[in-house]
């Protein structure tokens, strides 16, 4: 899972920066406990369980959720983490909700006729890249492109990442960080980075996922038609190709986006059938079936049908 990746490299070695400086904890150290393995195969949805030693001496835990898509039910399934951990740890649980891109539904709390669960609630997309660029918040530049006025100051971020004085992999998993999360706002942002910084990213133990979507390989496929037919022309199509690959995965992300929204939890078996699937035409027509499907298996019946 893509964001699950890219969140936990940088987490790997920014987590109190994270934690005080985007979330304003006060934490003085922290180790990641545990990654929960997800229930379902939703593509943008990944959580974190830290244990913190904060500025006044206390031990708390830190469930951290990165979002990119609301749903109803996320907060319920947060809740079962926090109590889940509360009974393992004995310790309290402050939980925290960094949404990536704007999202509708949000809200700080859930509430029930018995229940009554708050939470931090730190939209990404609402803080300024310019002013984390100015006070030097490295750790946080993989998050600029998602930022307010990020989009034009990605190459200023990058170069802060790469000049710094952090180690190799330190810079690595920064710059592959970047380029996954900056796909959310736009496909060019992955496609120039890897271009500028693959030396240096390949070296991450996310860049597998930049290799999955696509991109590194349209642009390998680029520059071997450019031998042939042109370097620039050739390259051209090479991205183009990467674009087309990560169109299609955009679209398995929706379709299993649109499944959940209707039935809440989806089958890994019916998630590997729709990965499979290398048509867009063929994913529109099965999203069109899962609007109207009175079941997962009605549904599972025709996606069937659409894969012979």
């Amino acid at each position: 899972m893509q964001y699950d990746v890219a969140s936990k490299v940088i987490l790997s070695h920014c987590r109190e920066v994270i934690l005080k400086e985007m979330c304003g904890l006060s934490v003085v150290e922290s180790e990641i406990l545990d990654v929960r393995p997800q229930e379902t195969a939703s593509l943008r949805r990944s959580d974190f369980v830290l244990k913190a030693l904060f500025e006044d001496g206390t031990q708390r835990l830190i469930l951290i959720e990165f979002i990119t898509s609301w749903k109803r039910y996320l907060p319920l399934r947060t809740l079962e983490t926090r109590c889940r951990h509360i009974l393992d740890e004995g310790l309290d649980v402050i939980t925290v909700m960094i949404v990536l891109r704007p999202c509708s539904g949000l809200k700080d709390y859930y509430c029930d006729d018995e229940v009554e669960f708050r939470y931090k609630l730190i939209k990404v997309y609402e803080l300024e890249a310019k002013e984390v660029l100015d006070r030097g918040l490295t750790c946080l530049y993989p998050f600029v492109p998602l930022m307010k006025g990020g989009k034009d100051l990605v190459e200023e971020a990058e170069r802060g990442i790469y000049e710094s004085e952090g180690s190799r992999e330190y810079k690595s998993d920064l710059l592959t960080g970047m380029a996954i999360l900056g796909g959310l706002v736009s496909k060019d942002i992955p496609i120039k980075l890897i271009q500028r910084r693959r030396d240096l990213m390949i070296e991450s133990a996310g860049y597998e996922i930049i290799k999955r979507e696509g991109f590194e390989e349209g642009i390998k496929q680029g520059i071997q038609q450019g031998i042939q037919q042109g370097i620039q022309q050739g390259i051209q199509q090479g991205i183009q190709q990467g674009i087309q690959q990560g169109l299609l995965l955009e679209a398995q992300e929706m379709l299993l986006e649109a499944l959940e929204e209707r039935f809440d939890v989806v089958p890994r078996s019916i998630a590997e059938k729709i990965k499979q699937i290398d048509s867009r035409e063929v994913i529109k027509g099965l999203f069109r079936v899962a609007l109207r499907a009175k079941s997962l298996e009605e549904f599972e019946s025709k996606l069937d049908i659409a894969m012979r």
